[in-house]
């Protein structure tokens, strides 16, 4: 039997699906599907940068006062975040806030208006390689944020969550736990995998392409789902940290197979600032495999993508 349970948090719908074929085991997987919507409504209020109470708030507004001590959560994620950095070799960069707020991603997406040439400010000045300035104290689980430095932790806070709830729950049944876009899955319905429809760039109202997944993570990042307009300019969340605004390759979306959704969200935004040439090297060598859409329409599979051309009826998205 399939269990499952459907909930909103970090501005996105969050499904996750248990299989069990064991009645004695219901009321625990029901205790469990809500205790994940207990994590991610609890993670999106220590990490969200949209909320003043946050915990990631609380230490934006602190940077440039010495060291901070922070919650475990904001430690862990952020943690992982700055590994990321570094293996990306900064092209995934959490401190890119003031220049997404800059761009005008300074509130929730739902909420942002266009605005004139006449009332942009000058933008500030890339942050490329300053999250190397961050210093961390194991120790005391504290955090010397620069002053002229902000955190944005949303996609690979929502990453961390996704991997969390996947395998805290398996040990009930074979799961699957999707949260707009960022998808994993921890076992198998007798032996088959899951069926996980990928959306089409261009029309999201249709799938392009079915992912038949046994194992690990799935996650898409496009320049084509929230954007807005900045002057006479059409900018979306994705920042180049190397120029300090959105970024402007030939890649539109890019669908990432990674063993965890925090190296597939990752991923999946690094190939996109990086574009075709970069990209495709970037996941080669970390023995990833990729769907990419240019922005010409073209599509490369790149490595042993699992997905068929041809989509029957899909349970399961990953947008």
């Amino acid at each position: 039997m399939l269990h499952e349970h459907h909930f909103r948090a970090m501005n996105t719908g969050v499904g996750v699906w248990v299989w069990s074929t064991d009645a004695e085991r219901t009321s625990m997987i029901r205790a469990g599907m809500r205790w994940a919507e207990g994590l991610f409504a609890g993670v999106e209020a220590e990490l969200s940068r949209f909320r003043s109470t946050s915990a990631l708030s609380r230490l934006n507004r602190a940077a440039g006062h010495g060291p901070q001590e922070i919650s475990p959560t904001l430690w862990t994620v952020l943690v992982a975040a700055l590994d990321a950095a570094h293996e990306s070799g900064g092209i995934y960069d959490p401190t890119v806030l003031r220049s997404l707020e800059h761009a005008g991603y300074d509130r929730s997406f739902d909420a942002i208006e266009p605005i004139g040439p006449e009332e942009l400010n000058a933008p500030p000045a890339p942050t490329f390689d300053a999250w190397r300035r961050i210093r961390l104290d194991d120790a005391t689980r504290s955090v010397d944020l620069p002053g002229d430095l902000a955190l944005d932790l949303g996609g690979i806070a929502k990453g961390w969550t996704v991997d969390h709830v996947a395998l805290a729950l398996a040990p009930l049944g074979p799961v699957l736990v999707d949260a707009g876009g960022d998808l994993r899955v921890v076992g198998t319905v007798d032996g088959e995998p899951w069926p996980i429809g990928v959306q089409e760039p261009f029309r999201p109202e249709r799938d392009r392409a079915l992912v038949r997944l046994r194992s690990g993570a799935l996650a898409t990042s496009s320049t084509g789902g929230r954007r807005w307009q900045r002057g006479d300019r059409i900018l979306h969340h994705v920042i180049d940290p190397r120029t300090g605004t959105s970024a402007d390759g030939d890649l539109y979306a890019v669908a990432v197979h990674a063993p965890d959704a925090i190296t597939a969200d990752v991923a999946a935004k690094v190939v996109l600032v990086l574009g075709t040439g970069g990209g495709t090297a970037y996941v080669l060598k970390r023995d990833l495999s990729a769907l990419l859409t240019a922005t010409d329409g073209r599509e490369m599979v790149v490595g042993n993508f699992p997905h068929q051309e041809v989509v029957p009826h899909a349970s399961f998205h990953c947008a």
